[in-house]
């Protein structure tokens, strides 16, 4: 996939070689998950890993509502030292994440702990690069976008100084098990991302535990993100039999248990455990084939409307899925098959039940509302022509 920028508008050029699928698949080395993992999974910084100073990088609004507080007992009782780092902005910025690497040197961590949204995550990811590798120039690796499979790691598993840990809040966005990240380069106000497995977190805990009672300011809406990475991975034609199980029980998950998240008043831990292990298998199979368009337009969005990314995320997908469905008969038939597999007829059966699930979620109520406060711009029309902004050529 290829994003390039002409005559003002910005187009996604999809075009595929005919050739060998990849021959790997890579997660990170341990992935903890169910609800109240988190203080065992630490235990292993010091028994298995024999770490000393951690270096932890997360939201001020966490930070101020005691969210870390669990993480900052347990460091203490396994004896090791830590730092925090709460400057983390509205954006990851190539300037922002300077000033984490110059707080992380004067620390000296040998574990990086990110613990928040996928701001955080992207910016100990980044942070981490530059703290290993200080003469890495982030402006020259962030090209547009360049396939995972043609980079070359930037620095290796059996040399580095640092383990990063990952903890999501918000029931995660993928970002907790991809190789990816991104950043805004403030001399032009566009977002770049940067794709090596040397981003690649080393331990990610899923623990449902983070996933509610947060600040108010943290307005979200989980579910349509990770459904959209479960979907476009399933049709990517670097697919395998590996990633298509991955992709096909997150859809499942996020069907069966997304809408007792938004409908019922108690919290529902089942669910939140489902959402979040959707969260990880959806991001698991993308990274193993491709970026999600569907990510890429909703994060673009996001900054232009100034929206939640999961918000325009929902309002696009399943308009997104029927325009490649009617573009490739090879998508068109993948997507019938996993259609049938989560119990719906064929692909207008998928699109339909997207559109149902919103219904569910609250989601057509929310999108009005943005329709009316937003009138006028292309996105929230009923009628989205994508053609004008993705040539798909298969």
């Amino acid at each position: 996939m290829t994003v390039c920028t002409g005559c003002g508008r910005t187009f996604i050029l999809e075009k595929y070689e005919r050739c060998e699928r990849m021959l790997w698949f890579r997660i990170p080395e341990k992935i903890y998950f169910k609800k109240g993992c988190m203080e065992l999974a630490l235990d292993e910084l010091k028994t298995v890993y024999n770490k000393k100073r951690a270096f932890i990088v997360t939201e001020p609004e966490l930070y101020k509502n005691g969210y870390i507080n669990a993480l900052e007992k347990k460091l203490k009782s396994i004896g090791i030292q830590y730092t925090v780092f709460t400057d983390i902005r509205s954006k990851v910025t190539f300037n922002s994440v300077e000033e984490g690497v110059k707080a992380m040197r004067l620390s000296e961590p040998d574990t990086v702990i990110a613990l928040g949204t996928d701001k955080a995550v992207n910016s100990a990811k980044l942070m981490r690069v530059l703290y290993e590798k200080p003469d890495t120039d982030l402006k020259i690796l962030t090209t547009h976008y360049n396939s995972i499979r043609n980079t070359e790691e930037i620095f290796s598993r059996n040399n580095k100084k640092t383990l990063l840990v990952v903890i999501p809040v918000l029931y995660g966005n993928g970002s907790e098990v991809m190789p990816y990240a991104e950043a805004v380069n403030e001399e032009n106000n566009e977002s770049y991302l940067v794709a090596n497995y040397s981003l690649m977190p080393d331990m990610s805990i899923i623990d449902s535990d983070y996933y509610r009672n947060l600040p108010e300011t943290f307005g979200y809406a989980p579910g349509f993100n990770q459904l959209a990475l479960a979907l476009f991975a399933y049709k990517s034609p670097y697919s395998s039999e590996y990633t298509d199980g991955f992709a096909i029980q997150a859809v499942k998950n996020i069907f069966e248990y997304l809408p007792l998240i938004y409908q019922d008043d108690e919290r529902n831990i089942t669910a939140e455990e489902k959402i979040s292990e959707a969260s990880v298998m959806a991001g698991i199979a993308s990274a193993n084939t491709d970026m999600s368009i569907c990510s890429v337009m909703s994060g673009a969005l996001s900054d232009l409307y100034n929206i939640d990314s999961n918000v325009a995320c929902a309002i696009i997908l399943s308009r997104l899925v029927n325009f490649y469905a009617t573009k490739s008969e090879r998508i068109c038939k993948k997507l019938s098959v996993l259609a049938k597999l989560i119990g719906m007829n064929d692909v207008d059966g998928l699109i339909s039940g997207i559109e149902k699930l919103k219904n569910k979620c609250g989601f057509q109520q929310r999108i009005s509302k943005l329709r009316a406060e937003n009138e006028g711009s292309f996105i929230f029309t009923e009628e989205y022509d994508f053609e004008k902004y993705i040539i798909c050529t298969e």
